[in-house]
């Protein structure tokens, strides 16, 4: 008869809760983090597609400029001044005026394609990235922590000593007052009745 038997039972319980807890918050771990491989699939993509829809911005500016540049030039080589700037006999500095204004227009157009593929990119570069990072932190928080598996539950040994000097004793007890044996803090021989004994 082992003594620490419903310590032990308890003990193989108490473990059986545990492993079963871990195992529950393994699988729903499992379904966050294929949750969070998503999440930061999507992140990814929303981030590429940032940076591709700037690039075709800045193209798209290039293109304007280029459009009102050409536009600018040919409205250019279609005034009079530069009609009669070529003939012969004429002021050298015929058509310098609209000259002028067609180098300012086209160093406006210039700069704004250089904002735009310089600071402009770069300012929406790292606006893109940080909310990239924003989003990948996100992701991460609702993903949580692995869960872990804790400190051991330990097992109470077993004790059958104690158990058979139980019964052990159970024995000699009984098997005192059934033959006088003197039991302890008794006066003298008695038997099961009560009877003295010879």
């Amino acid at each position: 008869m082992d003594a620490n038997a419903g310590a032990r039972r308890a003990a193989q319980q108490r473990w059986m809760e545990k492993d079963a807890k871990y195992k529950s918050e393994s699988l729903k771990f499992f379904n966050r983090e294929a949750q969070a491989v998503r999440g930061m699939q999507n992140v990814a993509r929303g981030y590429s597609k940032g940076i591709s829809n700037d690039l075709t911005r800045a193209i798209y500016v290039r293109g304007q400029a280029l459009k009102a540049y050409e536009k600018g030039f040919t409205s250019y080589m279609g005034t009079k001044e530069l009609a009669k700037s070529v003939e012969g006999g004429r002021s050298r500095t015929a058509g310098r005026k609209g000259m002028l204004a067609l180098l300012r227009a086209q160093g406006s157009l210039e700069n704004s394609v250089s904002q735009e593929f310089g600071a402009n990119m770069h300012r929406r570069y790292r606006a893109r990235l940080e909310q990239m990072q924003a989003k990948q932190a996100g992701v991460i928080n609702q993903l949580g922590v692995r869960p872990e598996y804790g400190a051991p539950v330990l097992m109470p040994p077993s004790d059958r000593l104690s158990g058979a000097l139980s019964i052990a004793s159970q024995i000699a007890s009984t098997a005192a007052s059934l033959h006088g044996i003197p039991m302890p803090g008794s006066s003298g021989k008695v038997s099961l009745l009560n009877l003295p004994m010879r």
